[in-house]
């Protein structure tokens, strides 16, 4: 067999595995956004030099470049006179607003609640809005309704479609 035979063979043989083995393309690449870190079973805490101001647990949570995504999520925020936490089954943190999805509670040290299916919470401003429906209590009072809009540092509450029952001391 000459020399050039050799390299005919060879070079047949290459191109047809290159045709065979060729990486296959598909049409419909889609670029996916990817977290920069996940974390499973967590607690971050905030600490100032008098104690700890903030923590943030959750049951699994993926960060992302602009923000923050929680599943099972509570934030506790320790920097006001009452200590207070609101909880979800699913959280976006982004820009120090938190909204919220499925199975919302907000709680606070004096025994004040809130439940929703939904919601938001505005850091900078403390307050919780919702626009579905949400219950309010505190003792024996309860406060239902939609449309929340709930200023916690002003104490001031505005809602549609509201019903409440009030307990006279």
């Amino acid at each position: 067999m000459s020399i050039n035979l050799f390299f005919v063979l060879l070079l047949t043989l290459l191109i047809g595995m290159f045709g065979y083995f060729k990486p296959l393309t598909n049409g419909s690449t889609s670029a996916k956004e990817l977290p920069q870190f996940e974390l499973d079973t967590f607690v971050i805490y905030e600490i100032s030099p008098h104690r700890v101001d903030h923590f943030f647990e959750g049951e699994h949570g993926k960060r992302f470049a602009d923000r923050y995504e929680v599943h099972l999520a509570k934030f506790t925020n320790n920097e006001k006179t009452l200590l207070e936490s609101i909880s979800a089954e699913n959280a976006l943190y982004k820009n120090d607003i938190i909204t919220l999805h499925n199975n919302v509670h907000y709680g606070r040290e004096d025994g004040l609640e809130f439940r929703s299916n939904e919601g938001s919470y505005d850091q900078n401003r403390s307050v919780i809005t919702t626009q579905g429906g949400f219950v309010i209590t505190k003792e024996n009072n309860t406060i239902e309704g939609t449309q929340l809009n709930y200023n916690l540092t002003l104490d001031t509450v505005s809602a549609n479609r509201i019903r409440g029952s009030y307990q006279l001391n």
